[in-house]
């Protein structure tokens, strides 16, 4: 499942030192990709939320934060149309939305992270 590959390849782009992370941005968007041609509904199992969208929650809800925080532009609009409808509408469905973090702790999250040199563990 390309989860299990697009999750460390985004964390490892977000926290990696700058001398480091062009090659990881790169091993990131190239799973982006693949995943944005993979995208062929509203959500990966068709028209309603199943079990592939829960395990993107990373990419849907928790990404989008962690690269604001970081200041990076890696999952744009631009870039990758398809994924971030997906983000979108999975992120708003009435019963994903009850579940999630708030944005903003999230981002305090990351910024813990960051202060406690955690951040690198992935």
């Amino acid at each position: 499942m390309f989860w299990i590959q697009c999750v460390p390849a985004l964390w490892k782009a977000s926290w990696s030192k700058l001398d480091e992370r062009g090659k990881a941005v790169e091993e990131a968007i190239e799973l982006l990709k693949f995943m944005e041609d993979e995208l062929k509904d509203k959500f990966f199992g068709g028209e309603t939320v199943g079990l592939v969208d829960i395990a993107g929650n990373f990419i849907a809800h928790w990404f989008p934060a962690l690269q604001e925080f970081m200041g990076l532009e890696i999952l744009t609009e631009e870039k990758f149309p398809k994924i971030c409808q997906w983000s979108r509408d999975f992120v708003n469905h009435s019963v994903v939305k009850e579940t999630l973090p708030p944005r903003g702790k999230l981002i305090a999250f990351f910024r813990t992270c960051l202060e406690n040199g955690t951040s690198s563990t992935y």
